[in-house]
């Protein structure tokens, strides 16, 4: 048990840590889950079905219901709206305003 390991009490470790991220350890776990799932959802283009599964989600529309009540959105909508932000951004993130060498 990490707590025993840490030498103290599950309680003083469970207040430390909310106290370190403002969550308790199931919410970090659950917006850890949910972040890797956005990241293979939009980077990697996977699906959100499949994205849920790799991530532990055995439930899709628990998933589905986890996912809108962080990022406000379903998770297929969130991730087409998100790859388009990030191409629309890219040439921005790109251009250095002439400071990369040129080809000779």
């Amino acid at each position: 048990m990490l707590a025993a390991a840490l030498h103290t009490s599950e309680s003083t470790l469970f207040g430390r840590f909310k106290q370190a991220t403002s969550m308790t350890p199931m919410q970090y776990l659950k917006r850890l889950r949910l972040g890797e799932a956005w990241h293979r959802m939009v980077i990697l283009g996977e699906s959100a079905a499949q994205a849920a599964r790799t991530v532990g989600y055995r439930s899709a529309s628990h998933f589905s219901r986890d996912y809108r009540a962080v990022y406000g959105a379903p998770p297929a909508t969130d991730a087409t709206r998100s790859r388009t932000h990030l191409r629309q951004m890219a040439p921005a993130l790109t251009d250095s305003g002439g400071d990369q060498p040129t080809s000779p």
